[in-house]
């Protein structure tokens, strides 16, 4: 993220500490101001579901996930804000 914004884009960061229950109205207050909205999740899009159902189609969803255990590397991440900042 911070990558990202020395470069121009403007970009946010929301990191809930729970997922169950998920904190819906802070997100909501937080996704109301965004183009755009990038999971990334070491799983097969679980949260990426929830995320599309709180949107209700009214923002674009980008996903980043892995499925074999590596974590996810920030120039992978910096190449989807870049693309997603580019459409």
């Amino acid at each position: 993220m911070k990558t990202a914004r020395g470069k121009g884009i403007k970009a946010g960061l929301f990191r809930p500490i729970t997922l169950w229950p998920f904190p819906e109205e802070p997100f909501l207050e937080i996704a109301s101001k965004a183009r755009a909205i990038i999971v990334a999740e070491m799983n097969a899009g679980q949260l990426s579901l929830e995320i599309e159902r709180l949107c209700g189609g009214n923002r674009r969803i980008a996903r980043i996930n892995r499925i074999d255990g590596e974590p996810i590397e920030p120039r992978e991440a910096l190449a989807k804000i870049e693309d997603v900042a580019r459409r």
